[in-house]
């Protein structure tokens, strides 16, 4: 009797087993299926011009004067300005973050806390992170661990086959003490699926 009581048990414990590790397989299958999704899904992004700012030589400007820039007047050549588009073209919803990576040059570098930048959408309305009356230097934004050298500008959401107009501004700090050197602070505008 106790051999066939010791048998059943044994019996139960494998079935048990056996039932973890279907578990665990299914969950890791889930899992990878999710990754694979996220993987295979794409972000189109379009820029009025290119994608790279160049502050070379730029006169320093005051906050106001950079966040009210429209691209064009006396600012012409102080102060960037780039308009762009983020498009979701996939069926489903996504998560999408937008960051800078500086572009490395021969020529002097201008310190990334005096490069300002404003980000408004295609109406002027600042975006989140952006409202605040204190303009977010290129030094101020978080970096990226897994992007070296980037930063992050903002991070969104758009519903399946939806779009998102940017304008970007971008210009040097009043405080900078401007030198005869050649001087340069560029970098390039990028997004991608978060």
């Amino acid at each position: 009797m106790k051999r066939l009581e010791g048998k059943h048990a044994f019996k139960s414990g494998l079935i048990v087993l056996f039932a973890l590790i279907s578990f665990a397989l299914i969950i890791a299958i889930v899992v990878r299926i999710g990754e694979f999704k996220k993987l295979s899904y794409d972000v189109n992004i379009k820029f009025d011009t290119t994608d790279v700012i160049y502050l070379t030589n730029k006169l320093p400007i005051s906050d106001a004067i950079g966040k009210s820039y429209t691209g064009t007047g006396m600012e012409k050549n102080i102060a960037e300005y780039k308009k762009f588009v983020v498009t979701n073209p996939n069926e489903g919803k996504i998560e999408y973050e937008i960051y800078l990576k500086k572009i490395e040059n021969s020529k002097r570098d201008i310190s990334s806390n005096y490069i300002k930048l404003y980000l408004t959408d295609d109406n002027d309305n600042p975006m989140k992170g952006f409202e605040k009356p204190k303009v977010n230097s290129y030094y101020d934004l978080y970096s990226l661990n897994n992007q070296p050298g980037s930063k992050l500008l903002y991070r969104g959401t758009l519903k399946a086959h939806e779009s998102a107009k940017f304008i970007l501004r971008s210009w040097v700090a009043d405080t900078y003490i401007i030198s005869s050197d050649l001087e340069d602070f560029s970098f390039d505008i990028d997004v991608r699926i978060k």
